[in-house]
C-alpha cells in the first residue's frame, strides 16, 4: 500500500501529466495554423475555393465602382457577398495590384480576433484565464477551421463580426455599438443573422416587451436602411445578387445531416459535457448573460441543415463549432461539479476535447498542391497558359484569370445554378463558344454541367492539356471538327 501515492496526491499528479499533454496539442494546432497560413501567403496561385470569387469582386469594383452586374450582358458573374469585406481589400488591390496575398492575409487576421474574441467570451463568462486560454486554443484546432482560415474569403470576417458582437453584449456595451457590429457581419456576408437574432431572443426573455420592441427596431430599421441605400445605388441588382439569386441555389436533401455528423465528430466531448450540465444544473446554462450563448447555439443547430444548399461546403460547420466551444465552456464547472477533486476532472475534458478537435479526420489537414508546392510546375502552367492567351478566356479558375489580368467573363458556380433556376440564359456564351470566341477554356466540372455549353466544348473544342484538377480546352480547327 505504501508504493503508492495518496489519492490526492495521484490526482495532482494526473492532473498536471494531462496539462502538459493538452499544452502540446494546443501548441501543435496553433503551429499548424501558423504553418498553413505562411504556405498561403507566399503561393501565388489559388486551388480557388471561392478565393477567385473574392478577387473578381474587387477587379470589379476597381474597374466599375460596382460588382452588381445585371447579367444580360458580359460579364455573367453572380457575385453575392456584400461590400465590407472587398472594400478592406480594394485599397490594396488599387495600390499594389490583384494579388491573393491581402485578402488572405485579411482571413488569416479575422480569425485571430475570433480566437481572441472566444477568450474574451469565456474570460467574461467564467472568469478563469487559464481555462478561458485553452478553449480559445481548442476553437483554433478543427481541420475544416484551419482550411478556411487562410483562404481568401469572406466568411472568417464574418463570423468574428457576429462573436465581436456578442462579447459587446454580454460586457453590457450600448446596444448600438452591439448593432454596429451584427450589421458589419451582415455587410460581409448576408447570412450573417443569428448572433443578432441570439441577443434579440435574449432581450425578449428578460426585458420588458417594450425595450424589446425598441431593440428590435434598433437593429433592423438601420440595416433595412442600409442595405436599401446599397439597392438603390446598385439599381436594385444587389438586392438580385444578394437576395433573389442567392435564394435560387437548390437543396441537396440527401446532405441534410452531413453538417451534424461533422460537427458530432469534432464537438462529441464538448457536446458530452453540455448534454451533461443540462442534466445535472439546467439552470446554469440559462441565466444571466449566459443565456444569450445558449440561445446562440440553439440558433446554430438548427441553421445547419443550410450545408445542404448547392455550393456550401464545411465552411458551414465554423460557427456551430465556435458556438459549442463556448457554450460547452459554460456548461464544463457545472457539468463536473462534484465529480472528481481538484482540476483533474477539467483538464482531463480540455484534453479529450482538444485531442477530438484537432485530430478527428487528421488527414484534411494537408493543403493544396498549388499551396504546398508553389513552385510546381502544375499550377505555373495553368497561369502561363492563360497569362500567355490573346483573347476572351472561359475559365472556371477565376483567380488565375484576375491576378493575370485577364477579364472575367462568366462566373461557373453562377452560370450553372441560374440557368438551371431560369434565371440566366445561356444562349450568347453558348453562341460565342460555337463560334470559337473563346481561345482558352479552363475547365473542372461546372461548365460540363450546363447541358447547351457542354455539348458545344465536347463538338468545338479539344483539350490540348491537363493540369489536374482542370482540363485546358481550345478551339478545333475546321479539319477537326465533326
Amino acid at each position: 500500500m505504501g508504493a503508492f501515492p495518496p489519492a490526492p496526491v495521484a490526482q495532482k499528479l494526473l492532473a498536471r501529466v494531462a496539462a502538459l499533454a493538452l499544452g502540446g496539442v494546443l501548441l501543435h494546432g496553433l503551429a499548424r495554423f501558423a504553418y498553413k497560413g505562411i504556405l498561403y501567403l507566399r503561393s501565388p496561385y489559388s486551388r480557388d475555393y471561392g478565393e477567385g470569387f473574392v478577387l473578381t469582386i474587387v477587379q470589379f469594383l476597381d474597374e466599375r465602382g460596382n460588382y452588381f452586374m445585371n447579367m444580360r450582358e458580359y460579364p455573367f458573374v453572380h457575385l453575392n457577398y456584400p461590400p465590407v469585406f472587398p472594400l478592406l481589400v480594394w485599397p490594396f488591390h488599387h495600390w499594389l495590384g490583384p494579388t491573393l496575398a491581402v485578402p488572405r492575409l485579411l482571413s488569416l487576421m479575422a480569425t485571430g480576433g475570433i480566437v481572441a474574441v472566444v477568450y474574451g467570451l469565456v474570460r467574461r463568462l467564467e472568469g478563469n484565464r487559464p481555462f478561458a486560454l485553452a478553449m480559445a486554443g481548442i476553437a483554433l484546432c478543427p481541420w475544416f477551421l484551419q482550411t478556411w482560415a487562410p483562404l481568401a474569403r469572406v466568411d472568417m470576417l464574418a463570423v468574428f463580426f457576429s462573436l465581436f458582437g456578442l462579447l459587446a453584449f454580454v460586457s453590457g456595451a450600448r446596444l448600438w455599438a452591439v448593432f454596429a457590429l451584427f450589421w458589419l457581419g451582415f455587410f460581409t456576408k448576408q447570412n450573417a443573422l443569428l448572433a443578432p437574432a441570439a441577443v434579440l431572443l435574449s432581450l425578449l426573455s428578460t426585458s420588458p416587451w417594450r425595450r424589446f420592441v425598441k431593440a428590435a427596431l434598433g437593429f433592423t430599421v438601420p440595416l433595412a436602411l442600409l442595405f436599401g441605400g446599397l439597392t438603390a445605388a446598385t439599381g436594385g441588382e444587389a438586392h438580385r445578387h444578394l437576395v433573389t439569386y442567392t435564394a435560387a441555389a437548390h437543396f441537396d436533401f440527401s446532405r441534410l445531416t452531413e453538417g451534424y455528423v461533422e460537427l458530432a465528430r469534432v464537438a462529441w466531448p464538448l457536446l458530452g459535457v453540455i448534454a451533461l450540465a443540462a442534466v445535472r444544473h439546467p439552470r446554469a446554462l440559462a441565466s444571466g448573460p449566459k443565456a444569450v450563448m445558449g440561445i446562440y447555439w440553439i440558433l446554430n443547430a438548427f441553421a445547419l441543415v443550410t450545408i445542404a444548399k448547392e455550393g456550401a461546403l464545411h465552411n458551414y460547420v465554423i460557427e456551430p463549432w465556435l458556438a459549442t466551444v463556448i457554450l460547452a465552456a459554460i456548461a464544463m464547472p457545472p457539468a463536473l461539479d462534484g465529480l472528481a477533486r481538484g482540476d483533474l476532472a477539467r483538464v482531463a475534458a480540455l484534453l479529450v476535447a482538444a485531442l477530438a478537435a484537432h485530430y478527428t479526420k487528421n488527414w484534411a489537414h494537408e493543403v493544396p498542391r498549388a499551396i504546398h508546392r508553389p513552385h510546381d510546375q502544375g499550377y505555373a502552367r495553368l497561369w502561363d497558359a492563360v497569362r500567355d492567351t490573346e483573347g476572351p478566356i472561359l475559365s472556371e479558375n477565376l483567380a488565375a484569370l484576375v491576378v493575370n489580368g485577364k477579364p472575367v467573363l462568366v462566373e461557373p458556380f453562377g452560370l450553372l445554378s441560374l440557368s438551371r433556376a431560369g434565371l440566366l440564359r445561356t444562349r450568347k456564351v453558348v453562341r460565342d463558344c460555337e463560334a470559337g470566341r473563346f481561345r482558352l477554356v479552363v475547365l473542372e466540372s461546372l461548365f460540363e454541367r450546363v447541358p447547351s455549353l457542354n455539348e458545344c466544348l465536347v463538338s468545338r473544342y479539344r483539350v490540348v492539356e491537363e493540369v489536374p484538377p482542370y482540363r485546358l480546352l481550345r478551339p478545333m480547327s475546321a479539319a477537326e471538327e465533326p
